[in-house]
């Protein structure tokens, strides 16, 4: 099999493919959805902002943006990269000022540079520096770990000069890319352990224990580490019932219900405030529900998506996690990764699963495990009884067999896993 992948690219009618395939370990997978998204603003003044969770694989796709780069300009001085995880930085965490000068010299006044900044979080006023290393003769790249890198004195001082691309870990596709595999086991074991890179990479870390290791340093350096919480266990406790009702609604109420019944009960604005630091840590995503019939965005009943399903497995209990919000999960990020958005969709009669949309496009999908029996298929299918626009309608569920009718199409999930233009 390493055999194999070392040549995955070889004979690709595809130059770039080729020519990026001269540069990395072959062990490494081009992240291309994210490449082609980014890829037309190289050269652009915008300040390109990649984030994501932590080992999501965001420097590793700045390392290939810039092996894309230097295949067009043939010049590595003009290419500037600073890792501010690299001991070797540390310096510069406290000291912008001098950051400053040290890149102003390495600039060159002639030609466009290429400036890359890798989790730029760790700076002191970063902000600052940003915006004046902007001014100056570059194209500007820089990553960051927080969803909130966009906000505060960035957001002002830059507003309509920035573009944000959000990193996922590897999608199913990509990790069967990378693995050269697609069977029952593999999913199996991607819907329990998730995307994260760096598992895949290092092929005999037990992935348990990976995913384990990796949670408890997100706790610790990107919440922990900027929040002022006085009962860490408090907030682990509730971190792990958000993690384990990934897909279920959360609500004032259901904070307090858990909190009470824990023995760690908590205020319902503290329970927002933690909600708030997981995101920011994008431990989760929101996603707000839409009045279909209205057409309006709705603030109450949110439901919380965990970024990977190995943080789930991970969580106490978590033997009896639901199965189909398990599966509901693995789709919502799915659609995250392909740069749609996604909400839920609010109906007179209940609601659908998910309101995708991209532009004017827009369709409904339904996630169950399976459609095991007449009463399950016509709960699931019955879901958009009430929308009464033509916009294409989706059930996605573990079934081989295909069970579409009444103009509503059934798709199996590794089939939509693998295959991005099956719905739309």
């Amino acid at each position: 099999m390493e055999n194999f992948k070392s040549l995955r690219f070889i004979g690709s009618k595809n130059k770039l493919e080729k020519i990026l395939n001269l540069f990395f370990n072959a062990d490494m997978l081009i992240r291309k959805k994210y490449l082609n998204r980014i890829r037309p603003y190289y050269n652009s003044e915008l300040i390109k902002v990649i984030t994501g969770i932590r080992r999501s694989g965001k420097s590793t796709i700045l390392k290939q943006i810039i092996s894309e780069i230097k295949t067009e300009i043939n010049d590595d001085s003009r290419i500037i990269f600073y890792d501010f995880e690299d001991f070797s930085n540390e310096k510069y965490q406290n000291n912008p000022h001098e950051f400053y000068n040290v890149i102003t010299r390495q600039l060159s006044n002639k030609d466009k540079n290429y400036v890359f900044l890798d989790e730029i979080q760790y700076m002191k006023d970063f902000e600052k520096v940003i915006a004046s290393i902007r001014k100056l003769n570059c194209s500007l790249f820089v990553t960051g770990s927080n969803s909130k890198l966009l906000s505060g004195e960035l957001a002002s001082v830059l507003t309509g000069r920035v573009i944000e691309f959000r990193v996922q870990p590897f999608s199913y596709s990509e990790a069967s890319e990378y693995m050269q595999t697609d069977n029952d086991e593999f999913f199996d074991d991607y819907l329990k352990f998730g995307g994260f890179p760096l598992r895949y990479e290092e092929h005999s870390t037990d992935a348990f224990l990976f995913s384990k290791n990796l949670y408890d340093a997100i706790l610790d350096r990107d919440i922990f580490s900027k929040h002022v919480i006085e009962d860490k266990n408090k907030f682990k406790n509730f971190a792990s019932y958000v993690m384990l009702h990934s897909g279920e609604t959360i609500s004032t109420e259901s904070i307090e219900r858990y909190t009470e019944k824990a023995g760690d009960k908590i205020s319902k604005s503290t329970g927002y405030q933690y909600l708030d630091y997981m995101e920011e840590a994008f431990l989760n995503n929101c996603c707000y529900r839409y009045d279909i019939s209205g057409k309006q965005m709705l603030s109450t009943k949110k439901k919380y998506f965990a970024v990977d399903t190995s943080l789930i497995r991970i969580q106490k209990d978590s033997d009896n996690q639901n199965l189909g919000f398990l599966l509901e999960t693995l789709v919502f990020n799915e659609l995250l990764s392909r740069g749609f958005s996604v909400s839920i969709g609010k109906t007179y009669k209940g609601e659908v699963d998910f309101v995708v949309s991209s532009g004017k496009n827009i369709c409904y999908i339904q996630v169950c495990y399976l459609l095991a029996s007449e009463e399950i298929i016509a709960r699931e299918f019955g879901a958009f009884s009430s929308i009464r626009d033509s916009y294409p309608k989706y059930v996605i569920s573990m079934d081989r067999t295909d069970i579409s009718r009444n103009g509503i199409k059934h798709i199996n999930i590794r089939d939509f896993l693998l295959d991005d233009s099956c719905i739309g």
